[in-house]
């Protein structure tokens, strides 16, 4: 009785290790490798890297940001990922700071650059911004939000980015822009119209469609020589600022004025050289004579 005992004691432990040595077999056989943890592909850091994350960000249009802060904070400190954006993005704001996008010319953050680092004024996305805002020729600087709706948000303000960027900076004429003009039986209430298909800004206050201004005239963003003096009032062939409303001169121009004669009236704002000298008193929503 007693070897009958030891003989199912033995056989029970031999099938019990014969099972789980096979089903040890069988899971074996079918294990595969565990997922890598998400990680940035070689050369996202490298600037010369197809890979680099710039480049990627911009080809996808992830501006917004969100993914990266999903991982690495919403301060880009770290996050759970316990690596800081902050070690290569050192200005204020980290990957937020507005130069590093748009600009970076002189401190400003306006084109040149455009998102894709294009500088040439040819590229639509960056066209004749300086010359609005910072070279400026006719005029004072010209507002942002002349141009594009203004945000106080900051970098996540929707009126900025958004959740689905296209790349494309959104047109949004301010008051300027609709400067209305009247006069003894009428008026003119510009309504300016941007068309991106051909680069051109049209109907605005701003270049020529005022009182005896060349209503009509378009001028290109991407070209800063299809404006001169004349293109808004006058002759845009010339150039000559001499008003010719609808093709007549009337007093108190005119047909042997030149831009050389503006400061007998307009001496406040143009010098008998034909340069502006006052550019708050040009392109500023009135007239402004001698005293």
């Amino acid at each position: 009785m007693k070897k009958l005992k030891i003989f199912y004691l033995s056989f029970f432990t031999v099938l019990f290790f014969a099972v789980i040595y096979n089903g040890c077999s069988e899971t074996e056989n079918n294990l595969v490798n565990a997922p890598d943890i998400a990680t940035h592909p070689d050369g996202w850091a490298d600037q010369s890297s197809v890979n680099f994350h710039g480049k990627y960000i911009n080809d996808n249009k992830q501006w917004n940001l969100k993914v990266c802060q999903s991982c690495h904070g919403k301060d880009y400190s770290g996050g759970n990922t316990g690596s800081s954006c902050l070690t290569c993005h050192t200005s204020s704001g980290g990957p937020q700071n507005c130069r590093l996008c748009h600009g970076g010319t002189s401190g400003h953050a306006y084109p040149p650059k455009a998102l894709n680092g294009e500088t040439s004024v040819s590229y639509i996305g960056v066209g004749v911004h300086t010359y609005h805002l910072d070279s400026t020729k006719y005029s004072a600087k010209v507002a942002c939000g002349e141009c594009h709706t203004p945000f106080s948000g900051g970098f996540s303000d929707p009126n900025h980015i958004g959740n689905n960027p296209d790349g494309m900076g959104d047109i949004n004429f301010g008051s300027l822009a609709k400067t209305p003009t009247t006069f003894k039986g009428g008026g003119i209430n510009p309504d300016p119209v941007w068309d991106r298909n051909t680069a051109t800004c049209s109907g605005s206050y701003c270049h020529g469609n005022f009182r005896d201004g060349n209503t009509e005239a378009a001028p290109v963003w991407t070209d800063r020589n299809s404006v001169k003096c004349g293109t808004c009032h006058g002759d845009p062939v010339t150039g000559n600022p001499n008003p010719l409303p609808n093709g007549n001169f009337f007093h108190p121009h005119y047909p042997n004025y030149t831009i050389d004669i503006c400061y007998q009236c307009h001496g406040s704002v143009i010098d008998a050289s034909g340069n502006i000298i006052n550019k708050d008193k040009h392109v500023n929503g009135e007239v402004n004579f001698n005293n």
